[in-house]
């Protein structure tokens, strides 16, 4: 149980830094000007950078944010499970739903960011950033993996139940 906190608290400071370093690199595309990377923008769509001031940047700074924001929540549920086994606390219904949460977490990144490829040539061409393009990518690695870790929380689910039942038993 002690090896288990200790990687736990060790984790908890690595999954920490994540979140404070992802809207760093938001922060650091936004200033270097990488827009085309920060917003996953097919090749060939030119920018026009002129136009990114004002209401312009905060719209491409949003846009830029939807997939980063996925990840720090995903980040985030990850942090409190690490913290329940910090604590000694594993096989509880606390534990079970936050590694469901982790999951559903884990398959929205890829849902938002085919949302965010879909919305952005359109919000671009409004903003008059770009020309005017229309982008669709299907992301299913994240999307998968997600809905697998759900699963595994609704087995442990099963399993703890199984264990309750079992220590009533005499």
């Amino acid at each position: 149980m002690e090896k288990l906190k200790k990687t736990s608290t060790r984790l908890q400071i690595v999954v920490f830094v994540l979140i404070i370093l992802t809207p760093c690199a938001v922060a650091l595309n936004a200033v270097t000007g990488a827009w085309a990377e920060l917003l996953n923008i097919p090749q060939g769509i030119a920018l026009d950078t002129s136009r990114i001031t004002g209401v312009g940047l905060l719209v491409v700074l949003a846009l830029g944010l939807i997939k980063s924001v996925v990840y720090m929540i995903a980040f985030w549920f990850l942090y409190k499970l690490l913290g329940l086994y910090r604590e000694g606390i594993i096989f509880t219904v606390e534990n079970v739903a936050a590694i469901r949460r982790i999951g559903w977490a884990v398959a929205s990144i890829d849902i938002a960011g085919m949302l965010q490829t879909l919305i952005t040539g359109p919000v671009l061409t409004f903003y008059e950033i770009s020309s005017g393009y229309l982008a669709a990518r299907l992301e299913v690695g994240f999307l998968i993996i997600g809905l697998f870790v759900v699963l595994i929380a609704c087995v442990m689910d099963m399993g703890r139940e199984l264990k309750e039942q079992d220590n009533l038993v005499i």
